[in-house]
């Protein structure tokens, strides 16, 4: 479970750099059309990266919160 959990924390780090990257602003007069391009292109990879690393992270958390909800229902708890 410990791997697991470090995993998770550097996915969550890994999400803070993609943050930098989605949150720097691209200045079209400063750079030329293909720069431009291209900054807005790593934007939208760095994006659709958050999402999927976001859905797995969250997809791992209730894995993690249905095993500790399950419970072994002996005669004396089962629902009549």
């Amino acid at each position: 479970m410990a791997r697991k959990q470090r995993i998770i924390d550097a996915a969550e780090k890994a999400l803070v750099e993609l943050e930098k990257v989605i949150r720097q602003e691209i200045n079209l007069q400063e750079l030329d059309p293909e720069k431009a391009k291209i900054a807005a292109q790593a934007k939208w990879v760095a994006i659709d990266d958050s999402l999927k690393i976001i859905d797995k992270i969250e997809q791992l958390s209730e894995d993690k919160q249905e095993k500790k909800s399950e419970k072994f229902l002996g005669v004396e708890d089962r629902i009549k």
